[in-house]
C-alpha cells in the first residue's frame, strides 16, 4: 500500500540450516550451513541468532570460527534455534595481474632514495620524482637477493672506460694489468703524457734500486719539450723505435 517517506528498502538477509534437531544439552559447537553448503559469516555481529526465542548477544553468547559457531554455554535439547545473516560479505575483488602502477601506491611503499643535500636530510622515492633506477658504468653489475632486495656489486674487470677494471686485489698490495697513471691529463704510456707520474712496461724500485727492463719492445718517443733516461745496455726489439725530437736529450748510462 503507498506510504509516506522514503521507500524501504530489504538487505541481503539470510537464514541459514536450522541446526535444532542438532541441540543436545551437551554439544557447544555447530556448523554453519546454507542449502547444505558450508558458511562463512566472517563476524559475530553479521548473525542475529535466536534461541529458545532469545536473541543472544553476539561475541558474548557465541563466537564464531570460520564455519563454525561455539555457544558460551550449550543450549538445551529442547531448544528451538534459527540464525539470520544480516548481510553477506563484500567482495571486493583482487586487482588483475599488471593492473596495479605506482600512482597505486603509497609514498612510504615506494623505494626511497637517500640524496645529500645541506642536512643530509634529502629524499626522493621511486614513483615520485623519480621512476627508475640506471646503473651505469663498467663492472656495475646486480644481484636480486631475498625480500625484494636488489644489491647491487661495483667490481673491477671487462671494461677500459674509467677506473672500473684498473684495480685488482694481490698478495703483495693492490696490482692492475694496466698502464698506471696518477694525475694524468692524457694517456699515460709515453713522455708526451701529463702527470706527477706515468708507467709503462716492467718499472720497479725495490729497496732503493731502480729496475727497468732491458728490452724495448715498444716504440718510445721523446717529444720535444722533453728529456728522457735510459739505463744501458738496452736491446730493441724489431719494429720498435727510439724516436728523440730537435732539442730534447735522450741521455743513456
Amino acid at each position: 500500500m503507498p506510504y509516506l517517506g522514503r521507500e524501504l528498502t530489504s538487505g541481503n538477509y539470510l537464514k541459514l540450516d536450522d541446526i535444532s534437531s542438532q541441540i543436545d544439552g551437551s554439544t557447544v559447537t555447530f556448523n554453519l550451513k546454507s542449502g547444505g553448503n558450508d558458511f562463512y559469516p566472517g563476524s559475530s555481529f553479521s548473525l542475529l541468532v535466536s534461541v529458545a526465542g532469545i536473541i543472544q548477544e553476539a561475541d558474548s553468547a557465541y563466537q564464531i570460527e570460520n564455519n563454525q559457531i561455539t555457544f558460551a554455554s550449550a543450549p538445551v535439547g529442547t531448544d528451538d534455534c534459527f540464525i539470520i545473516v544480516l548481510g553477506l560479505a563484500l567482495g571486493i575483488g583482487v586487482p588483475g595481474d599488471g593492473t596495479v602502477g605506482l600512482t597505486q601506491l603509497k609514498d612510504d611503499a615506494k623505494l626511497g632514495i637517500s640524496t645529500s643535500n645541506s642536512n643530509n636530510t634529502s629524499t626522493v622515492r621511486v614513483g615520485g620524482a623519480v621512476t627508475s633506477l640506471n646503473f651505469a658504468g663498467p663492472g656495475v653489475t646486480t644481484a636480486f637477493v631475498t625480500n625484494g632486495i636488489a644489491t647491487v656489486f661495483v667490481q673491477g674487470g671487462g671494461s677500459s672506460v674509467g677506473a672500473a677494471g684498473t684495480w685488482a686485489s694481490d698478495e703483495v698490495g693492490v696490482a692492475t694489468s694496466k698502464v698506471v697513471g696518477v694525475g694524468t691529463a692524457t694517456a699515460v704510456g709515453t713522455a708526451s703524457s701529463e702527470g706527477a707520474l706515468q708507467a709503462l712496461g716492467n718499472i720497479a724500485i725495490t729497496d732503493g734500486a731502480l729496475l727497468i727492463d732491458n728490452d724495448i719492445s715498444s716504440s718510445i718517443n721523446v717529444p720535444t719539450g722533453k728529456n728522457g733516461l735510459l739505463i744501458g745496455t738496452v736491446s730493441v726489439a724489431v719494429g720498435a723505435t727510439i724516436d728523440v725530437a730537435t732539442g730534447s736529450v735522450l741521455v743513456v748510462v
